[in-house]
């Protein structure tokens, strides 16, 4: 019993720690897993290019789908993952890792489930794995879905989904260090909340590309850094930028007629390319 599955990666406009709701939408970064479901209780896990990574993300996910199947007989799982999404960088890869090994999982035991169940699944492994601290379900939702997405990430519900103008081109600034969830000073953000709640409501309203400097300047406050990266990205004519997630990545966003004078402007050291993604 051999499944595979894909998910995509995403880009934070709303950092969910703060008030509870959280906004981002779908790039074209990608994750693809297969899982072998297998009768004895053991597990394999694979993850391309990563041999250290911590594997109960990937363990937990092939759980709670075979949860599902009680009666399938398979207890364990060879799980395999390749991806180009860089890890603990703020560019989802936890949630486009848990959304591809659920689908894959469901895939190999020949059920169907609706990808916002996918998200809200990913949730709970997420928490129970210690990768998320809200749950991410704004972030499972805009890997899976694609588009720009608002959610509530407390009740894991789906309250806005819309298109983000694909005449742009998505410029990500990656330093070489990492930070992971468990040293995000969470508290820090969450007294930030009134100032994220307000660029919650300036994205609802359809500006964007404001909400996500703004929802950046609070996460790096958080954090003690100063939104460098953003404000070097605006003066070279981006029409917007904002660190992503918890960081420490910077989603940057260009006009594609603009992208080679901007990248002559910006520099292209520690950087990646990636496109929006709408959908499927």
């Amino acid at each position: 019993m051999i499944g595979r599955g894909i998910s995509f990666g995403a880009l934070s406009v709303i950092n969910a720690i703060a008030m509870g709701k959280g906004a981002a939408f779908g790039i074209d970064l990608k994750t693809e897993a297969s899982v072998e479901l297998i009768p004895e209780p053991e597990f394999t896990v694979e993850i391309d290019g990563h041999p250290t990574e911590d594997t109960k993300l990937a363990i937990f996910s092939v759980e709670e789908m075979l949860k599902r199947c009680p009666d399938s007989g398979m207890n364990g799982a060879v799980i395999k993952t390749t991806s180009n999404i860089p890890i603990s960088k703020g560019l989802k890869s936890s949630s486009s890792a848990t959304n591809a090994i659920l689908s894959a999982s469901a895939d190999a035991l020949g059920i169907r489930v609706d990808p916002l169940e996918i998200g809200r699944l990913g949730a709970t492994v997420a928490i129970k794995a210690g990768v998320s601290i809200t749950g991410t379900f704004d972030d499972a939702c805009a890997c899976m879905l694609g588009g720009l997405v608002f959610t509530d990430n407390l009740k894991r519900e789906l309250l806005l989904r819309r298109p983000m103008p694909e005449d742009i081109s998505v410029v990500i600034h990656i330093p070489s260090y990492q930070i992971r969830k468990s040293a995000f000073p969470k508290e820090r953000m969450r007294e930030m909340s009134d100032l994220v709640s307000a660029a919650y409501q300036m994205a609802i309203e359809g500006d964007v590309f404001s909400a996500m400097y703004a929802n950046g300047k609070c996460t790096c406050d958080a954090i003690g850094i100063t939104p460098e990266i953003a404000d070097k990205a605006l003066s070279c004519g981006a029409a917007a930028a904002g660190l992503s997630g918890t960081g420490p990545a910077t989603g940057i966003l260009v006009p594609k007629e603009g992208l080679n004078e901007f990248l002559n402007l910006f520099g292209r050291e520690d950087i990646i390319l990636a496109n929006i993604r709408n959908g499927v």
